[in-house]
């Protein structure tokens, strides 16, 4: 019964509240549970995928993600299994892709992102993710 209150502030959110993250907003730890608790395990490969996430920009940090349908872990230390995915970032553009600001293509395409798998694996990489609950209304706001 809300949707239709929840849509609107979502919108309003998109074209007022989302600016550029200030430096003292860009934290790996955070952005690395909002990955993992928006991973769509039905879009992983059946087998476990290990991501490698390095941060760079106003921090410089390396994490990594444990995928398996079953279960997904942050790692702050390595998790000592072999790197699938290696994923190098601008954290400030990355966090704009996970509100929906920047399209994670045109992130890729202007180097702010950088995927090194095999092709099966780099190409499901986006999908893997439901991303931000507002990314939706954030885009659409864009596109007006």
């Amino acid at each position: 019964e809300l949707s239709t209150v929840v849509e609107s502030l979502l919108v309003w959110g998109a074209r007022w509240a989302f600016e550029e993250p200030r430096p003292e907003e860009l934290d790996p730890v955070l952005m690395l549970w909002w990955m993992r608790n928006s991973v769509r395990v039905e879009a992983l490969p059946e087998q476990r995928v290990v991501v490698q996430i390095h941060f760079t920009g106003v921090v410089d940090a390396t994490h990594w993600l444990v995928l398996q349908r079953d279960d997904v872990s942050v790692c702050i230390t390595h998790p000592g299994f072999e790197i699938d995915v290696l994923l190098t970032a601008d954290i400030s553009t990355f966090y704009q892709v996970w509100l929906g600001r920047v399209e994670y293509a045109e992130a890729r395409h202007d180097g702010k992102i950088e995927v090194d798998a095999i092709p099966p694996l780099a190409r499901g990489f986006p999908g893997w993710f439901t991303y931000s609950a507002a990314a939706p209304a954030v885009r659409a706001v864009l596109r007006d």
